[in-house]
Order: C-alpha cells, then sequence, then structure tokens
C-alpha cells in the first residue's frame, strides 16, 4: 500500500547553486516515487535551473516552495553582516553558528511548521524525513509529533551536527548543545539516516536508537576510459570553490604553493568548474587555473574522464573530520584517480586510500609542494574495478524497509 510521504529541506532544485547539497534527497526521491505518494517542502531563492538533471523526473512529486518573507531576510543578512565587521575571526563565527543551527533556513521555522501543517491535513502525510543541514529544520520534530503523534518522522544526517565541529573554543557551547538540544530532538525521531560512518559513531554516543547508514553515491556510472594527449597534468575540480580565507574550501591553499614555482606551473593545468566567485584577481587570472561555468549534471562524467586526476579540498581543520563530500562518489564514477587535500584526515581520504583511488594528502603533515612535483601523469583507473557498492540505488534500498 503506498504511503504519503513528506519531505523537508532547506533547499532544492531550481533554487540551488550547486547539486552537490541536493542530489541525496533528490536520489531518495527516486528510489520511492514508484512505490509511494510523495510531497517536497522546500525555501525558494535565487534560480539556477535544474543543473543537467531531468526535470520530468521529478512530475511525480508535489513541490511545495515557501514564499519569503523580506523583513525576516533582512533580518538574516543584517545579523550576518553585524557578525563579520565586529569579529575578525569569521571562521570561528561560521563553526558558533553552525552548531547553534542559526542558519538560512532559522528564520522561516515558522513558515515551514505551518506549511507543514496544510500539508499534513490535507495529504494525509505517513512519514516526514527531515534532511539537514540547515539543522534549525530538526525544531520542528517536536511540535509535528507533539500534534500528530502517529506520524513516523525520519531524520536524515546529510552532515553531523555537533559532532561535525572540532574545536577547542567551542568545546562547552558544543556539549550544552549536543546534550541538551540535539539529544532531545533525536528522542521524538523514529529512525535516524546517517550519511558517513563518523556520524553514526558520533549520533550513537547520545542515543541508543538504531542509526541507519546510507551513504551518497553516484547516480552514474562512466562505462569507458580515456586519456588527455595535453603534456600537461590535467586536474579537475567540480563544484563550489572560494579565494576566501574563512571558506571551508579555499583554493588559495593551491595557488600559493604554485606561484613562485615555475616547475609546477608548466607541469599542471587546474580546471575548476561550479558557479564560484573569486574575487582574487591574482587567483582569478593566474596561468595555471581555469575558472569555468557550471557544468550540466547529464555531462559532467564525460568532461571528468578527460582529466589525470579529479581533486577534491577542504581547507578547515574544525570540521574535516567527517568530510566526504557528494561529488566524491562521482569522482569515483568517472573512474580517474582523486587527489583529497585536507588540513587533516577526512572521511573521504580514507576511502581514496582504502579502495585505492588516489591520493589522500593532509597538508600540515605533508608537503604538498613535494607531492605536486613528484606526481606523474597516469591512465585512469581500470574500468573493470567493481564500483557498484559505490552507487546511491545501491545505498538507498535501505530505505525501503523503514516504509511500511
Amino acid at each position: 500500500m503506498k504511503k504519503n510521504i513528506l519531505f523537508i529541506t532547506g533547499q532544492f532544485l531550481p533554487y540551488t547553486k550547486s547539486v552537490g547539497g541536493i542530489l541525496r534527497v533528490y536520489s531518495f526521491l527516486q528510489t520511492l516515487k514508484n512505490k509511494h505518494n510523495l510531497h517536497l517542502l522546500t525555501n525558494s531563492g535565487v534560480y539556477y535551473g535544474y543543473l543537467g538533471l531531468p526535470k520530468k523526473s521529478l512530475k511525480e512529486i508535489k513541490i511545495i516552495y515557501l514564499k519569503k518573507i523580506n523583513k525576516s531576510n533582512k533580518l538574516f543578512l543584517n545579523c550576518k553582516s553585524l557578525l563579520f565587521r565586529i569579529f575578525n575571526f569569521y571562521k570561528f563565527f561560521q563553526n558558533l553558528l553552525y552548531v547553534l543551527s542559526i542558519d538560512y533556513s532559522f528564520f522561516f521555522i515558522d513558515q515551514y511548521y505551518k506549511e507543514t501543517i496544510k500539508i499534513i491535513d490535507s495529504k494525509k502525510i505517513n512519514y516526514i524525513i527531515i534532511s539537514a543541514p540547515p539543522f534549525s529544520l530538526f525544531f520542528l520534530i517536536k511540535r509535528i509529533k507533539l500534534k500528530y503523534p502517529n506520524i513516523k518522522i525520519i531524520l536524515d544526517y546529510r552532515d553531523g551536527w555537533t559532532g561535525r565541529i572540532n574545536s577547542a573554543l567551542l568545546y562547552i557551547i558544543k556539549n550544552y548543545v549536543k546534550n541538551f538540544i540535539e539529544k532531545k530532538i533525536i528522542k521524538f525521531a523514529d529512525f535516524i539516516l546517517a550519511a558517513t560512518n563518523s556520524i553514526k559513531i558520533n549520533l550513537s554516543l547520545i542515543t541508543k536508537k538504531k542509526i541507519i547508514l546510507i551513504t551518497n553515491g553516484f547516480l552514474n556510472i562512466s562505462s569507458r576510459v580515456k586519456f588527455n594527449k595535453s603534456r600537461k597534468i590535467l586536474i579537475g575540480y567540480f563544484g563550489l570553490i572560494s579565494d576566501q580565507p574563512n571558506s571551508y574550501r579555499d583554493v588559495s591553499i593551491i595557488f600559493n604553493v604554485l606561484k613562485n614555482n615555475n616547475l609546477l606551473q608548466k607541469k599542471y593545468l587546474f580546471y575548476f568548474y561550479g558557479n564560484n566567485n573569486i574575487s582574487n584577481l591574482a587567483i582569478k587570472n593566474f596561468s595555471c587555473f581555469k575558472f569555468k561555468k557550471h557544468i550540466s549534471h547529464s555531462k559532467v562524467l564525460s568532461k571528468m574522464s578527460n582529466m589525470d586526476y579529479l581533486l577534491t579540498l577542504h581547507t578547515e581543520k574544525s570540521t574535516a573530520q567527517e568530510v566526504i563530500t557528494g561529488k566524491l562518489y562521482d569522482y569515483i564514477a568517472s573512474r580517474v584517480p582523486v587527489i583529497f587535500i585536507s588540513p587533516a584526515e577526512t572521511e573521504g581520504g580514507k576511502i581514496v586510500k582504502k579502495y585505492k583511488l588516489g591520493f589522500s594528502i593532509n597538508y600540515y603533515k605533508s608537503n604538498l609542494e613535494s607531492f605536486l612535483l613528484n606526481l606523474k601523469k597516469t591512465t585512469n583507473l581500470n574500468h573493470k574495478k567493481n564500483i557498484s557498492f559505490f552507487s546511491r540505488d545501491f545505498q538507498n534500498k535501505k530505505l525501503l524497509p523503514l516504509i511500511k
């Protein structure tokens, strides 16, 4: 018998600038849409289109977009601007706001709740899946459960909440939120999903409820192996990147290694594909860097397979432990070797090393310049290597038994 399921998430197509943040929810919808009646509640925003994902694949899903209230939006922007002006170390406050779940959905929680009630009453909802971040959405669960105790609610952790931030400066605040807010919220959940093993381990410290590990993965797989004819080593990066020191993906780490090294400049060419905003002209005009527009997801595997290596970059140490970006799985699907660069050991880096998919570099412990100097042009991974267990289809089958 078909169930009526409501997904609640912070952003979705066509109002998202990067496919990585919504691909997990998108894949859940594809897994469930032929078996159940699906609805999705999300925020609106700047229109970016469908980023190569087929619009027709969503025709069976009823998507409801919140209408933004200008006063709330201005309040959020003013608060954020004030923090920028007052504090010099924005990374600290970026992590503080994350732990406190003061995020881009925080000022719209009442709107989310009111719209959720309308959908529950009109569509006779049996299950609700709330996917975060933004973690402010998790505050909906208590209000919903008190009004509709028979509705099953699933909390989906795409990233960790309090377990994600590993900072001594935030230790007291993090532990308070973990033990007196997050722990109480989880008590109202019927099921918990975790996208990474690190998230699952951290959650197991505050709940005895069963946590289902459903990792991210790739939608499609490349069946062909290409070899580029360039004399230079071509490294591709796909997704959002920045040149700001407060960013989680600061390209300056690579730029600073290459800018004074002529050997490296002759050896490499980096291609960055995505909706990025690079403000530093020295970086923007650097001869080794080519900043390109976002590529349709339907064409991205072909473009990836033209590279010698594919780059994953995370440059914020306190959040590095559980990092395993969604694009890593697309990289794996393209069968091109991966270079995972970060200031600490990451879960994604462990996967790269365990399955011999490329290289994982901790630039605090290893010399990034030496690594790049010694790296050789290589062929793609063996096209016969079994990587099917990295697919979303394989992982999402774990979701089906929860919906009864």
